[in-house]
């Protein structure tokens, strides 16, 4: 069994106002005494069956939670997932890069190039992320979210219909055919978008949803920001050429894990194959979708200005990567080239599925409640990436101070996680926090804890039941 061991301040003792003065001098002097001859550390155990090492810490202040890694890849938060970096127009120097100290990476023939993962927000690879670029078509992920949320809020509905306008039927690129005057849905604009990439299917839908392409526009860029992609300006809901159209391959990945986590059910229509409307059948462009690697979505792209690019997930044994990569010059090229890059991902790295959200992990005894022990948990789940070749060097450090008093609060951080490994170049840091709330307890509990600690020491506030992280 994994625990930890704590130390009890004088402080709080001779603070407590609801102790006679004589009994908090008394235990202040007795315990100020004992502390002087504790411990200062307690060993590291190692979990057996080639898990991750769980260490444990004693008395050491939580790392400010304003340092810890920006966790914002998508609404519930990634575990790997790093700070982000300003986006430059152009990066001659083509900066290759990952988060894990690996010996070697991919080679790749794009302008811009992202790989995570989807579950623990890792960044396996990366090439210019944060540089400015055209999305093209790649937009309409981002159109469609939008257009979800108004149904998510039951704003419009799937069966909701609309009259086409001419601006929706002179759009050029691709099209779905709409005529005007024609009455559509938004079940069949939203698998004109999806499927077709259906740019005339883009300016309808704002026109039935939000009154115009501008607005749904506006209504885009609002809601990237919410999620944190400062850098990304949508003008146009198609995706068509603009100069101020601009966004960056990071933002894009954040996006579309919005699309898979927010909107679940709108998935399946990424990954249909094709789409019949006024008696045309046209084929989904995402050619990934026909080469047995996974993939379940989500868009191409294609501009003069932006290239040739994609936003791709991939399924593989239960593990799910978000590539997206632009600026390649035809077809092919970014077909084989996205293939290689999401098969050395899924080749290279492994998880390790630490702990389930809101299940208890472990207890931490509470001095002065009405409750001797606290259930701990986290608040999302615990899922760290690591390279395949070091897929055991793990240490896991859980870090609270001591001692934890009463009143505590439900989802109160209590301390943190600290998750280390030799390939990674930064620490991944977990806040710990309440499972349930504790009360104060009343004057003799407060007596009884502090006569427990002169007897037990400072080996008494251990963590007990921690939960051995999954291999």
């Amino acid at each position: 069994m994994l625990a930890i061991l704590g130390i009890v301040s004088p402080v709080v003792v001779s603070s407590d106002r609801s102790l006679p003065m004589s009994i908090r001098l008394l235990l202040s002097c007795l315990i100020a005494a004992q502390l002087s001859s504790a411990e200062n550390s307690y060993g590291a155990e190692k979990v057996t069956n080639g898990a991750p090492k769980e260490t444990h810490s004693r008395g050491e202040k939580p790392q400010d939670k304003r340092n810890a890694p920006d966790n914002n890849h998508k609404k519930k938060a990634p575990t790997n997932a790093v700070p982000d970096d300003e986006p430059t127009e152009e990066d001659a120097s083509a900066t290759v890069s990952s988060q894990f100290n690996i010996s070697s990476l991919p080679t790749t023939t794009a302008k811009q190039a992202y790989l995570i993962d989807f579950a623990s927000g890792a960044i396996l690879f990366e090439k210019n992320a944060n540089e400015l670029m055209s999305p093209s078509s790649m937009t309409k992920i981002a159109t469609a979210c939008c257009v979800a949320e108004q149904i998510k809020s039951s704003k419009i509905f799937l069966d909701t219909k609309g009259s086409v306008q001419r601006s929706a039927y002179r759009k050029e690129g691709s099209t779905m055919f709409l005529n005007v005057g024609q009455t559509v849905s938004v079940e069949d604009l939203l698998n004109g978008l999806i499927i077709v990439s259906a740019n005339d299917a883009a300016v309808a839908l704002g026109d039935v949803v939000y009154g115009s392409e501008d607005a749904l526009a506006a209504a885009m860029t609002s809601l990237a920001r919410s999620w944190g992609c400062v850098h990304t300006k949508f003008v146009n809901a198609s995706g068509l050429p603009d100069p101020a159209h601009k966004t960056t391959a990071r933002d894009l990945a954040v996006i579309a894990c919005h699309a898979i986590s927010d909107y679940p059910e709108m998935l399946h229509l990424y990954s249909t194959r094709e789409f019949t409307f006024n008696g045309i059948t046209q084929p989904n462009k995402n050619v990934l979708l026909n080469r047995n690697i996974g993939c379940d979505g989500l868009k191409t792209g294609h501009t003069n200005d932006g290239g040739y690019g994609i936003v791709a997930t991939c399924v593989q044994d239960g593990r799910r990567l978000i590539l997206v990569v632009n600026g390649y010059k035809g077809e092919q090229e970014r077909a084989s080239d996205a293939t290689a890059l999401i098969a050395w991902g899924m080749k290279t790295f492994v998880n390790h599925n630490l702990y389930k959200a809101n299940t208890v992990i472990g207890k931490i005894p509470v001095w002065y409640g009405e409750e001797s022990e606290l259930p701990v948990t986290v608040e999302n789940d615990v899922v760290v990436t690591v390279p395949s070749t070091s897929k055991y060097d793990v240490k896991i450090i859980v870090r609270y101070e001591t001692p934890v008093a009463a009143p505590i609060q439900k989802s109160d951080q209590i301390g943190e996680i600290h998750i280390t490994s030799g390939t990674f170049k930064r620490p991944i840091v977990i806040p710990l926090i309440a499972a349930i709330p504790v009360k104060e307890g009343g004057f003799w509990m407060k007596v009884k804890d502090s006569f427990r600690y002169l007897i037990w020491g400072a080996r008494s506030p251990r963590m007990t039941g921690m939960a051995a992280p999954k291999a």
